[in-house]
């Protein structure tokens, strides 16, 4: 397991948060997303970020009392679906992301259901969930889709 860093706090997103929310994803995703698609819509990002906010799923990963990035989480009678996991460029490869995802685990564990993740074929993050023991269990021509088992 990755050591977390003491500093690291998760809280629950407001309305407030949501331009932060869209400038992480933005910030974290656009790349893979031009090189998976050829293209990049801000506002479709704006509308699904003030969207989860809004159902409750969006969590803001603060280091030291400062956002770092967003974590967003669907739990389903079937599973936990960890739908978002967005942090700064500036503060990735640094554990707090996997030991974020660590802490999901252990819930899907003491739950008994699986933890389900998707990821784009061009995200580096894809080695990360494999090390992390998650599993292929569906791919389309974009996408991995991926599941940790308990």
């Amino acid at each position: 397991m990755t050591e977390k860093p003491a500093n690291v706090q998760l809280r629950p997103a407001t309305a407030g948060d949501s331009e932060f929310a869209f400038t992480t994803t933005r910030d974290s995703m656009r790349e893979y997303t031009l090189a998976t698609w050829g293209k990049w819509s801000e506002e479709d990002v704006r509308r699904r970020s003030s969207a989860n906010i809004a159902n409750g799923t969006t969590c803001i990963i603060e280091l030291d009392g400062k956002p770092i990035g967003i974590r967003v989480v669907e739990r389903e009678p079937d599973c936990i679906q960890l739908a978002q996991i967005f942090i700064l460029p500036a503060h990735q490869g640094r554990g707090i992301g996997s030991n974020l995802i660590e802490q999901l685990l252990a819930e899907a564990r003491s739950v008994g259901l699986p933890l389900r993740l998707r990821v784009l074929r061009v995200n580096p993050a894809f080695n990360l969930y494999q090390r992390m023991g998650f599993k292929v269990v569906e791919e389309t021509p974009e996408r991995y889709f991926m599941e940790h088992s308990p």
